[in-house]
């Protein structure tokens, strides 16, 4: 805004504006700005001394009795077009319009003008409109220094954007890194008995931690890509136990200062049970339920969260238990009959509460809830399983002559595989395991292989292979092998998903791979060669 500009014309008759007896030039030549002004049919009756300038044109005698057609942006029909449905809008309708960037001027000369203009009805003392009274200020300054402007927002986001690129990417390549050793320190756990419960104990609650160090920062850095932009979140089958783990580590970092522990606890059946729902509305759902909790909790020095998960054919039902004031009856027959509360809450609206009903009406769940007061609360919210989504690998399918291939470039997950397939090889002289921490040495190994041999391969293969040219999809793509499940902390990553099940191939957790079924097939094995 560089200021305000007011003009007002007398004029008795409809006259040529040469005839009247103000001192024109006078008046126009210290006038900022394109000051024309033109009759009903846009033909120019006069001008300042600035538009000329900008017209090319010499002097206003020679402006007198043309149109926008006849000046040096005559050239230019749509520009001449918006210019002349501008007029005839101000001097039909009676009504002042505005434009910027109306004015643009690009002649041999050199000379290039950005204008804002605006354009009024102009009218004899009779008060009839006679024609269309404009004045277009220069702003072509404005417009550059804008342009400047946003170039350089444009650079910083740029560079904003490339950072945390560079962050999500290293917050997967760490926690990628972290999962590989802790998946094997998850197999190794189920074959020390010898430790002793207060060295396992140890042990756990060890992983337990790295495994929050690498959720956190998966959560953190979380591409925006997984959630939904706008409108209704679509349902789709959400593998319960991950979501649940990776919430619960968050949680852990919220509560960090608060002296709460949290616990989880879910049957075998659990671990690979799926719902089909809103996933971020369920995690949202799950978080302030615990944190409701984490509320009754009152700040009292052993205060105890534990979310269980137990599944069976037909359901999958989660559970919120805590150790904190409890509720009255009074208070759980409002949650039930959802009436919102917030007791113990400043400034509470019970929105928390509401969320979850919303969850659970469209996701078809149903809630209980137990209390005694002074001891503790357990909520319970239940889902229909659905069948697991098509990517995922359920079991391990071996037969006596399997030949198990596994490829991952983290050494520690090796001998935990052997911790896995031990009593399968003690069992079966037939059946063998071979380890490659690089791709192409796996590739030379299958390229040695019959056909024979090579319908008995089982491919285990991790996605991310470091310092390597190639991924572990496109090392099983190239592979040919048919028997195969990608095994990758990077399941989540929808792209990998997609590509995976493209191949037709299926995708084991790594962190569930220290709890997967591996079964031997005797019904289907091959007979004796």
């Amino acid at each position: 805004m560089i200021g305000v500009l007011g003009i007002a014309v007398d004029i008795t008759e409809e006259v040529d504006f040469r005839n009247s007896e103000i001192d024109q030039s006078l008046i126009l030549s210290s006038t900022p700005g394109y000051v024309y002004w033109k009759n009903l049919d846009s033909v120019y009756l006069g001008c300042n001394q600035d538009f000329l300038r900008v017209a090319l044109m010499d002097d206003i005698d020679s402006v007198i009795g043309k149109t926008d057609h006849d000046l040096s942006w005559g050239a230019d029909p749509k520009m001449v077009t918006k210019y002349l449905q501008d007029d005839k809008y101000v001097t039909s309708t009676g009504n002042s319009i505005a434009t910027e960037d109306n004015l643009v001027v690009k002649n041999p000369r050199g000379l290039t003008v950005i204008a804002r203009t605006e354009k009024k009805p102009l009218y004899n003392k009779r008060g009839d409109i006679i024609g269309v009274l404009c004045i277009s200020v220069d702003i072509t300054d404005q417009k550059e220094a804008e342009r400047l402007r946003l170039e350089d927002e444009r650079h910083r986001h740029q560079t904003i954007l490339k950072e945390k690129e560079k962050l999500i990417k290293l917050a997967h390549t760490v926690a990628h890194d972290i999962s590989s050793p802790l998946s094997a320190l998850n197999m190794m756990m189920q074959f020390c008995d010898e430790l002793g419960e207060s060295k396992r104990s140890v042990i756990k609650r060890a992983t337990e931690s790295i495994l929050d160090i690498a959720n956190n920062l998966l959560s953190t850095y979380r591409n925006e890509d997984q959630g939904t932009a706008c409108g209704i979140e679509p349902r789709q089958p959400v593998l319960i136990s991950d979501l649940i783990v990776q919430l619960l580590s968050e949680k852990k970092a919220q509560y960090i200062n608060r002296a709460v522990k949290f616990e989880i606890e879910m049957n075998n059946d659990a671990r690979f049970a799926f719902a089909q729902m809103q996933p971020s509305q369920f995690r949202r759902s799950m978080s302030n339920l615990i944190n409701n909790a984490a509320d009754a909790l009152e700040n009292r020095s052993n205060g105890l969260i534990t979310i269980k998960l137990v599944a069976d054919a037909e359901s999958i039902a989660v559970g919120v238990l805590d150790n904190g004031k409890g509720m009255s009856t009074g208070m759980i027959e409002k949650m039930l009959n959802r009436k919102s509360f917030t007791e113990g809450k400043e400034n509470g609206h019970g929105l928390g509460l509401q969320q979850v009903w919303d969850t659970l009406d469209y996701n078809q769940g149903e809630m209980t809830v137990n209390s005694i007061p002074g001891e503790g609360t357990t909520i319970e919210i239940t889902f229909l399983r659905t069948a697991a989504a098509s990517w995922i690998a359920q079991t391990i399918s071996l037969q006596p002559y399997s030949i198990v291939v596994i490829l991952d470039d983290e050494e520690s997950i090796h001998g935990a595989w052997d911790t896995r397939f031990v009593q399968f090889l003690k069992s079966y002289s037939t059946l063998t395991v071979s380890h490659f921490k690089q791709g192409q040495d796996a590739l030379n190994f299958f390229s040695g292989l019959n056909s024979k041999d090579k319908v008995q391969v089982v491919f285990l293969s991790d996605y991310e292979l470091l310092r390597q040219n190639k991924n572990g999809l496109q090392i099983i793509e190239e592979s040919g092998i048919k028997n195969t499940i990608l095994v990758t902390s990077y399941y989540a990553n929808s792209s990998i998903r997609d590509r995976a099940v493209k191949l037709g191939v299926r995708i084991l957790p790594k962190q569930l791979a220290s709890t997967v079924p591996i079964d031997i097939n005797l019904d289907l094995a091959i007979m004796h060669r």
